[in-house]
């Protein structure tokens, strides 16, 4: 579908989370679906407040330096990998993907068994 000036127009609705399931592989959501946004709290400094700066150095263990070798890689190969699957989503089908699409693609990647090297590092740090 095109408008006036032939830029295909965004998926919305239906349309988009079917072709999240069935082209990009993304799962439906399945839990919150019930829940009511809240407003967000501001973060804002009160004029005035300073802030302090603290530098550390750390030397960790061999088996610390092997644990975040493992760590690093993975949250380069999942960045890498989510935004090619927004890139693709968007260029291919135009579809949003937003931050929980991501989170629902990167458990199937950790269940996939060609990726399960994923599931030796914190999901959390994935996110």
């Amino acid at each position: 579908m095109t408008d006036r000036a032939d830029q295909p127009i965004q998926e919305t609705g239906d349309e988009a989370k079917r072709i999240k399931r069935e082209a990009l592989g993304i799962a439906d959501r399945r839990k919150h679906q019930g829940r009511t946004a809240t407003a967000v709290k501001s973060r804002a400094k009160e004029t005035g407040t300073q802030q302090r700066v603290y530098r550390y150095r750390f030397y960790p263990p061999p088996s610390q330096a092997d644990q975040l070798e493992k760590t690093f890689g993975a949250c380069r190969w999942v960045y890498n990998e989510g935004l090619a699957l927004r890139t693709g989503a968007w260029e291919r089908h135009r579809v949003s993907v937003g931050f929980a699409e991501s989170c629902r693609a990167l458990t199937g990647w950790r269940q996939a068994s060609e990726t399960s090297w994923l599931r030796e590092v914190s999901s959390t740090v994935l996110q």
